[in-house]
């Protein structure tokens, strides 16, 4: 039987999180500079609620009531960072 540090898990996810969001923060920076450009507010501060919810996706709550592998997996999956 494989025995799976669920704390260690959580870490590493939270890693992974963290490299997929790079790359989505420069896609929302580049729409940004866009949007301010254009001086389109709404979409400015869409964009920065977008990212505070990046920023803040290693701190998500639902980590503290992950109970195994599988409802670790469901936390900000690359779906859900790309459609944040």
């Amino acid at each position: 039987m494989i025995n799976i540090n669920l704390e260690q898990a959580k870490n590493i996810w939270k890693d992974i999180i963290r490299i997929n969001r790079l790359s989505i923060f420069d896609k929302l920076d580049i729409e940004f500079f866009k949007a301010l450009e254009s001086t389109d507010i709404k979409k400015i501060q869409s964009i920065g609620k977008r990212k505070e919810i990046l920023r803040n996706a290693t701190n998500d709550s639902r980590f503290n009531k992950v109970k195994d592998i599988d409802q670790l997996k469901t936390i900000f999956s690359l779906d859900e960072l790309n459609n944040v």
